[in-house]
Parts: C-alpha cells; structure tokens; sequence
C-alpha cells in the first residue's frame, strides 16, 4: 500500500467515524429531548462523566502513560462532556 493509498484509508476512516457520531450525537439529543426527569438525566450523565475522567487517569497511570499525554486527552474528554452538559434539558 503505498501513501496515497494509505491517505485515502485514513481519510475514508475519519469519515466513517465522524458520520457515526453524527448519528450518535442525533439518537443521544433525541433521548435528552424525551427524557421525563430532567434533573435525574442531569445527575445521572454528571455522575457517570466523573466516572470515566477518573477512569480515563487510572489507565494512564496503570499503562504508564506520560502525565502530560492523559491530561491533554482528559482536557479534550472534559470539553466534550463540558458540551454534552449544555445540551442536557
């Protein structure tokens, strides 16, 4: 495979993956829209959004990841979770 082969891959890839979030990002905004109780929905993604930040450090220490790579991934996670937050009722 050469590089404009592997280019192409990669691209068609990155494709793929931003399509099925558009399409998760749809289901997921569709469920937060229908949800009866607001504040348990709210209470419920903050909980497990603090789960997986901490999760996110333990397998960074436990891999022996350098801090500065798990604290730019942790950094990037918080501002999804930080967006997601906002779309909740």
């Amino acid at each position: 495979m050469n590089f404009e082969e592997r280019l192409q891959a990669l691209e068609l890839d990155q494709m793929e993956r931003l399509s099925a979030e558009i399409a998760q990002d749809c289901v997921l905004i569709a469920l937060i829209a229908t949800h009866p109780d607001h504040p348990a929905l709210r209470e419920t993604f903050q909980s497990v959004a603090n789960y997986r930040l901490t999760q996110l450090g333990d397998v960074g220490f436990d891999k022996g990841t350098p801090a500065q790579s798990t604290s730019e991934v942790s950094a990037r996670l918080k501002e999804q979770l930080d967006a997601w937050s906002r779309k909740l009722p």
